[in-house]
């Protein structure tokens, strides 16, 4: 069997706890905990899940940037989970990165043609001059901007420009995939839609792989043919975009559908009635005291004794993905189906 294009296998991150002046250490926080997914070229996986579910973090360990505490990443079938000094030039080529903060993440005193033709010198060795000027220009094209940015400062474009600035940078070393952390979430609702439009395309002409990383779940579900939900650390469901949003599988991905607004009146008071039902005032647990059971067990409405003894193991979902959650071989024993309506019948009767 043809080994994936790029793989995340059992990865875990923990970090330390801090020492403190005549106090116990505190405990090491399980950031990232043994979760797992694969990217094809031309395909996007997309990490949804709210703020310190852990996304970022396993983007920052696949780009070398966090250490990794156990688990294996592999790209065309080679190991890549720690790489060497002489092999990081090859990786950083490879794999490229469009972060958040196109402001913090450009160098405020380089010009957009330093800025996108570094990486044009640093990899294939063209140097200043009429062929690096004509790649930047390509690739100034390639996501919508013209030649009038070449000698401008990140400080004189809006915010969406200087995202597009970044992901030029980054194509400019033909790289094989792409991580966006967070990419769209800076933008207006307006340019967000056009940064989604210029990956797109370029991934429909390039082929390049994209982990695209998220809170909003609408915004991941319009960018992403796959699809991770994320929680505490944990993969709790993951499966195709389409199928996870349309028949979500595990309660806390239902919580997410339900918080994002729609446009029909009828739709969002059923999910305005839906949000109610879940604990959103319990605080979640601590990465650095996770319980044994299921970690979303104190603020999930239909949470079972055995949810907060066992860590549910992966089971297959009716989308073609998989879920950890009890509610799929105990209780009600919903095999895969979706949760959408057990929740709904179940929070009516109490």
């Amino acid at each position: 069997m043809t080994a994936p294009f790029f793989e995340v296998e059992n990865l875990y991150v923990s970090f330390a706890g801090r020492q403190r002046l005549f106090q116990p250490t505190m405990p090491s926080t399980k950031a990232v905990n043994g979760i797992s997914f694969t990217i094809e070229p031309r395909r996007t996986f997309g990490l949804v899940g709210e703020s310190g579910s852990g996304k970022s973090t396993v983007a920052r360990a696949i780009l070398q940037l966090t250490p990794i505490s156990a688990g294996r990443i592999r790209l065309d079938g080679v190991d890549v989970t720690r790489v060497q000094s002489d092999d990081e030039l090859a990786f950083r080529k490879r794999v490229q990165a469009v972060l958040q903060d196109p402001f913090s993440s450009l160098n405020q005193v380089h010009q957009v043609r330093t800025i996108v033709g570094d990486g044009i010198t640093r990899h294939f060795g063209i140097k200043p001059g009429p062929e690096r000027e004509q790649r930047i220009l390509g690739l100034l094209d390639e996501v919508g901007l013209t030649g009038e940015f070449l000698d401008r400062y990140p400080y004189e474009m809006s915010g969406g420009q200087r995202q597009r600035v970044s992901i030029a940078r980054s194509l400019a070393v033909e790289p094989d995939l792409i991580i966006a952390d967070e990419a769209t979430s800076a933008l207006d609702v307006s340019i967000q839609s056009q940064v989604i439009n210029v990956l797109r395309r370029v991934q429909a002409d390039t082929g390049v792989g994209i982990l695209f990383i998220g809170h909003d779940l609408e915004v991941v579900r319009h960018m992403s043919d796959d699809v991770g939900v994320m929680y505490l650390g944990f993969l709790v469901e993951a499966g195709a975009a389409e199928g996870v949003y349309e028949s979500p599988s595990h309660p806390y991905t239902e919580m997410l559908i339900a918080s994002a607004p729609v446009p029909d009146p009828e739709a969002q008071e059923e999910r305005r009635r839906l949000r109610r039902t879940f604990r959103r005032d319990t605080e979640p647990p601590s990465p650095s005291d996770l319980p044994p059971g299921c970690p979303f067990e104190s603020r999930c409405p239909v949470s079972m004794d055995i949810c907060s003894r066992e860590m549910p193991t992966a089971t297959v979902a009716r989308h073609g993905g998989y879920v950890r959650c009890h509610l799929h071989t105990s209780g009600p024993i919903l095999a895969g189906e979706s949760v959408v309506d057990f929740i709904r019948s179940a929070t009516t009767r109490k």
